[in-house]
């Protein structure tokens, strides 16, 4: 009876498994074919706007309507959005977004700019980057020139917070040895022989 209930348990997680491997491929192979869009990038600046328009057609030719298109300008450490949260191409497959006049680019003033197809029905997710002048210049202090700030690097900490730092490893250092000592001289201490 134990080894029947063992062989039923065996079977089933076996078959459990091949249902899930078989559903999982039936998924991969029942998606349609999606292709991919092709997508064009102009500028244009109009007194104190700057205009980003993209233009975008499918493999013949044809303008895609209601394709969402998301902009974003690459910064350090992620990518910053820009212009709606929601862009869509009109009939004639064209976006055009307004790009912020306050953004800093580098030294230059270069920004690069990110244009991006995510999670179509019917387009391959793309991305498509360009770099332009229409950031701010920002102007790159001397690194030797440094002062003592909390965003510094070691050498150039406050002396305050040095001091501190130091002051409270010295007292850990210091309660330490004191027990060490304080347990030395209790085994040292003789019990009282009558």
């Amino acid at each position: 009876m134990r080894i029947n209930n063992y062989l039923n348990r065996y079977v089933l997680k076996l078959l459990v498994l091949l249902s899930l491997i078989a559903f999982n491929s039936s998924i991969v192979f029942g998606q349609d074919a999606m292709e991919d869009a092709i997508l064009s990038i102009s500028f244009s600046e109009d007194n104190d706007t700057k205009i980003i328009t993209t233009k975008a057609i499918d493999q013949s030719g044809v303008p895609i309507e209601d394709l969402e298109l998301y902009y974003f300008v690459k910064r350090t450490f992620s990518l910053l959005p820009i212009g709606d949260p929601f862009n869509s191409t009109d009939e004639n497959g064209i976006i055009e977004v307004e790009f912020p006049n306050d953004l800093p680019g580098d030294p230059e003033g270069n920004v690069i700019i990110v244009v991006k197809i995510l999670e179509s029905d019917l387009y391959n997710d793309q991305t498509l980057e360009v770099s332009k002048n229409w950031g701010i210049p920002t102007v790159l202090e001397d690194p030797d020139a440094e002062k003592r700030s909390l965003w510094a690097a070691a050498a150039n900490a406050p002396i305050s917070l040095i001091f501190i730092v130091c002051s409270m490893i010295i007292a850990v250092w210091y309660i330490i040895f004191y027990i060490i000592f304080k347990l030395y001289k209790i085994s040292r201490i003789r019990p009282l022989t009558n």
